[in-house]
């Protein structure tokens, strides 16, 4: 029997809630029965880990600013940006949780927080960074890690490494890819499966695209529209029967 697609709430149910990676944005998709939530890890000029996707608020680099300042600010816009400990607590017993990290230089800090809260099979780890994902491995090789690809870029080295990215998962100890939908070609696939690599694609927004990629041989979808692909996979669960 097939498994079945895992349905991932890209930074909470982001087009649902007023603002994206934020406790009332994870709380909705919860309440959705998402299989996992994606969510992105920062670190402040205090040295605090937030979970926020920017590099920049409102035109301030956010590792310039303090927790304080950071929360000073956008509360002014009438939201709160979290801790990662803030959201580890409150998804606990919950939810999955598909975690990248943006930046470099606090696996360790990561990894033992989230250790006090979740068990390995309850989540994964990932980055755009090959060192990233390579210090996740040599700090702890039980966790599942993943290699995020599809980076906007000049660079026809840098696309051809994602379009062929045996030797970077081999040399970073991937144990998933994540690719933007774009890469989802024939080709992409069958050389995922020989090497027998799962994969989880981002970001997949248009119904008739999250419909189409439920057939494909990938392990998971992550969508900004969780609601819309849990119909979708219950729809074709149905016709099954």
């Amino acid at each position: 029997m097939k498994k079945q697609k895992i349905i991932i709430a890209h930074r909470g149910a982001s087009a649902l809630a007023k603002f994206e990676n934020t406790i009332e944005a994870f709380r909705l998709a919860i309440e959705l029965h998402a299989d996992m939530v994606e969510f992105d890890i920062r670190r402040t000029l205090d040295q605090k880990l937030v979970v926020f996707h920017n590099p920049d608020l409102y035109g301030k680099s956010l590792c310039t600013l303090t927790y304080q300042e950071i929360n000073d600010i956008t509360k002014q816009k009438g939201y709160h940006v979290p801790l990662l400990e803030e959201v580890l607590a409150f998804c606990q017993g919950k939810i999955k949780l598909d975690i990248e990290l943006k930046e470099t230089g606090y696996e360790k800090e990561v990894i033992s927080l989230v250790k006090k809260y979740y068990s390995y099979s309850e989540y994964f780890i990932k980055s755009f960074h090959d060192s990233t994902v390579l210090s996740i491995k040599k700090l702890d090789k039980k966790i599942t890690t993943g290699l995020l690809i599809g980076k906007e870029t000049m660079y026809m080295k840098t696309r051809l490494s994602e379009y062929f990215p045996g030797k970077r998962l081999y040399q970073c100890h991937a144990d998933f890819i994540s690719p933007h939908y774009q890469f989802l070609t024939k080709d992409f696939l069958f050389r995922m499966k020989l090497l027998h690599i799962p994969i989880y694609v981002w970001t997949v927004n248009q119904p008739s695209l999250i419909e189409k990629l439920l057939q494909y041989p990938i392990a998971g979808i992550i969508t900004d529209r969780p609601d819309i692909a849990l119909n979708f996979r219950q729809q074709q669960k149905l016709r099954k029967r």
